[in-house]
């Protein structure tokens, strides 16, 4: 999944640049933050692929291109310092990185290979491995979370040489599988995520196109199967916002970095932003070097975009536009970047930002407080529905 790091520019035909002058850059984009903290993973050569954050915020976690998981301090003053620089080293490559909610001392790392390690801090070890074997060989992990309370684990595959792709779901406590999904999608899964308060709720996104969200609660798949989109195009990942009215968002990036906004209970599409929009929103003047990193909670009801681009290594243009009404606006201009970020975390309560990405570096930056922003609904978008067999309940 990560091959070696380059630039797009060779194959743009313009350099990408700023739109506007400098002086215009600094009235629209009015937060202009220099890096607070920066450090190198590695001496050689290697990528930050995954980022995780416990939930006291004080430790930080790096999965790398290089099959090694790191951990790291965060101060409070915002100073990232090396904990342990191999709490793991893997045979295959990592897939997912993720701290407990309630646990900060507990943390999951899965693999290509079909395992998912479950790591206490205080020991510095692993504790448990979770598999499924259950059809003999183990299945291509892609990614995996944990729900709100802690209790269950899900982690996604590729599509297998049956022609299925899975979402297998473990008993944390218990430390045992409890069954499947294989129904829902038709290609490699890319990325699974929990709802942040509902502990029955998730939401998964495929290469299909579609993200499915499943009520893990119910008796079957079938009846699990609450809502689907189809967004006809490769989905790369998802996020779960909620709005100042309180009604829950889903946005999923495609591979072709566009954002979708959809309005899940309704099942329309709020928003469509598509690779040259998100481009001008950044005042840059090259499509095809946009890098759309991700979506990210204010924590007032509101959230933004961070995106850069891939010209000059993704050196100098790192930006967040906010979602407001519709639209995305300049936000925060994070200056000092030295790579092309392939991944980050923000900061909801101390407001700062870290991400990590093609040359290894891990980097801090303090944000100032979130703009306020409202969230509307807008157009239609095609309801997708499945029909589904049933499957036993996973828990």
């Amino acid at each position: 999944m990560f091959e070696a790091d380059h630039s797009s520019d060779e194959e743009s035909p313009i350099p990408d640049a700023d739109s506007c002058g400098k002086s215009e850059l600094v009235k629209l984009f009015q937060h202009d933050i220099s890096p607070a903290s920066e450090i190198a993973a590695s001496l050689k050569r290697t990528c930050g692929l995954y980022l995780s954050q416990s939930c006291d915020n004080s430790s930080l976690a790096v999965g790398l291109s290089r099959k090694e998981l790191q951990m790291y301090h965060v101060r409070d003053s915002g100073e990232i310092t090396l904990a342990n620089s191999s709490l793991a080293r893997y045979e295959t490559g990592i897939r997912g990185v993720r701290f407990f909610n309630g646990d900060r001392n507990s943390l999951l790392c899965c693999t290509e290979a079909g395992d998912v390690f479950l790591y206490d801090l205080r020991a510095g070890s692993e504790v448990h491995r979770f598999e499924d074997t259950s059809e003999g060989m183990k299945k291509t992990m892609t990614s995996c979370d944990i729900n709100q309370n802690d209790r269950v684990l899900c982690a996604s595959s590729e599509v297998q040489k049956n022609g299925d792709s899975f979402l297998l779901f473990f008993d944390v406590r218990e430390r045992k599988y409890l069954g499947c999904y294989w129904e829902c999608h038709s290609d490699d899964i890319t990325n699974v995520r929990f709802h942040p308060t509902d502990p029955d709720l998730f939401a998964s996104t495929s290469v299909d196109g579609l993200v499915n969200v499943f009520d893990i609660s119910k008796l079957t798949e079938d009846d699990a199967m609450k809502y689907c989109f189809n967004v006809e195009t490769s989905i790369d990942s998802i996020n779960w916002h909620t709005d100042p009215s309180g009604r829950d968002l889903v946005s999923c990036v495609t591979t072709t970095n566009d954002v979708h906004v959809y309005d899940v209970e309704s099942q329309d599409r709020v928003m469509l932003f598509d690779r040259e929009h998100i481009t001008q929103s950044m005042r840059r003047t090259s499509a095809i070097d946009c890098n759309v990193v991700g979506t990210f909670n204010y924590g007032n009801g509101s959230f933004f975009v961070l995106a850069g681009s891939n010209f000059n290594r993704g050196a100098e243009c790192l930006r967040t536009l906010k979602y407001d009404n519709k639209c995305l606006l300049p936000g925060r201009s994070l200056s000092g970047n030295k790579q092309i970020v392939r991944a980050s975390v923000y900061n909801e309560k101390d407001q700062y930002l870290i991400a990590t990405g093609e040359c290894g570096l891990i980097t801090l930056w303090k944000c100032q407080d979130g703009p306020e922003s409202t969230v509307n609904s807008a157009s239609k978008s095609m309801k997708h529905k499945l029909n589904v067999s049933h499957r036993a309940k996973p828990y």
